[in-house]
């Protein structure tokens, strides 16, 4: 996709996007004057009023489950049904594979249940690794479901660079940035032995524990701010999962260029913000206010972005920087901040968990 084209392609979902999502702002700004007991029927004032919009999510152009599914297809069949017969052995964990599943939920519920429950032969099968961070390292997500690691994230990563006409078998050398305790890259390095897999975050624990628990992958901590330890066009792709959903845009427009500096030319960033879709995902959920998402919407609509430190004086996980908060990226901001020193190769609004966008880009 060229760049113009990318250009206009988003433009028009973020006209669609913003057209639906004023529209809701103002009948939420109407429903906070409305007389007591309209609305609702029940002699009540309005019930708080979400910005919903009709713009969902949207696929990546290639949509796979690629890792996962190079993960589960070594297992052969008798492996895979001494999986399935462990796993029905437990009624909690049994009731995702009822009722004949799909493949896809089929091969994650065996790798991460198989893992759980410590079924002879699965690690080795796979190459994946069954250690578990303990509850004083930071992780994204616990427990059975995620016990192989990023299954999902993993999937979308290879999704997306798919859409971008990247196989990641011909990848030499990979950057997880912003890995915490290495939930996403152990899948892919698991998956893609032969990519020379690095991973870093700010989390000197998480790290630490990372390290030493997951062989193969070079962690190193990073400092809050730019550069990183590694040599100019030393990479030839870097993704990062909700990282510049927590940057201050400043500070995140140093971290696109250290990316830049990283990734070799004709290399690829792979990464998420919190966009359009995401100020709908927390409206819908009640995870913001009515107040807040429109004034989120506001200023996406008004200067492209929103950002606020919400982690406080505490910081997130003992991480503590006033420039790492949460934050609020359009589309128009993306495009105009960072080409034409990247190329828009794909971008999928709210396709990560029904929230964040996605962006494929080119290194040029």
């Amino acid at each position: 996709m060229s760049t113009l084209e990318a250009r206009r392609r988003i433009r028009r979902l973020i006209e669609l996007g913003a057209r639906r999502a004023l529209t809701a702002a103002e009948l939420a700004l109407d429903s906070r004057t409305a007389p007591a007991g309209a609305g609702n029927g029940n002699g009540s004032a309005a019930a708080s009023p979400q910005l919903e919009r009709e713009l969902g999510p949207g696929p990546l152009a290639v949509e796979g489950h690629h890792a996962s599914a190079l993960l589960y297809d070594r297992l052969d069949p008798d492996g895979r049904a001494e999986i399935e017969r462990r796993i029905g052995e437990w009624p909690e964990l049994s009731q995702y594979l009822d009722g004949d599943p799909d493949l896809a939920t089929r091969r994650y519920v065996s790798l991460a249940f198989g893992i759980w429950l410590e079924v002879p032969g699965l690690l080795d099968g796979t190459g994946l690794v069954g250690a578990q961070p303990p509850a004083d390292v930071h992780a994204m997500a616990r427990g059975p479901l995620s016990a192989a690691g990023g299954l999902y994230e993993a999937d979308m990563i290879t999704s997306a660079l798919a859409s971008a006409g990247v196989e990641l078998a011909a990848v030499a050398d990979g950057l997880d940035f912003g890995c915490s305790s290495g939930r996403v890259v152990r899948v892919l390095a698991a998956a893609y032995p032969d990519v020379s897999w690095h991973g870093c975050d700010p989390n000197a624990d998480a790290i630490a524990w990372a390290g030493h628990a997951l062989p193969g992958i070079d962690f190193f901590h990073s400092d809050d701010d730019p550069p990183l330890p590694l040599a100019d066009g030393s990479l030839d792709l870097v993704y990062a999962i909700s990282i510049w959903s927590h940057f201050e845009p400043r500070l995140g427009l140093r971290w696109f260029d250290e990316m830049h500096r990283l990734i070799r030319p004709g290399g690829h960033l792979v990464c998420t913000t919190h966009g359009l879709a995401s100020v709908d995902h927390y409206a819908a959920n009640r995870l913001r206010t009515a107040d807040q998402s429109a004034e989120i919407a506001g200023r996406l609509y008004g200067r492209g972005w929103w950002y606020a430190p919400e982690f406080g004086d505490a910081g997130d996980w003992g991480v503590v920087n006033p420039a790492w908060g949460t934050a609020f990226l359009s589309a128009e901001w993306i495009l105009a901040n960072l080409l034409p020193r990247w190329r828009v190769l794909e971008f999928a609004p709210g396709r990560n968990q029904a929230n964040q966008d996605v962006y494929v880009l080119g290194r040029v």
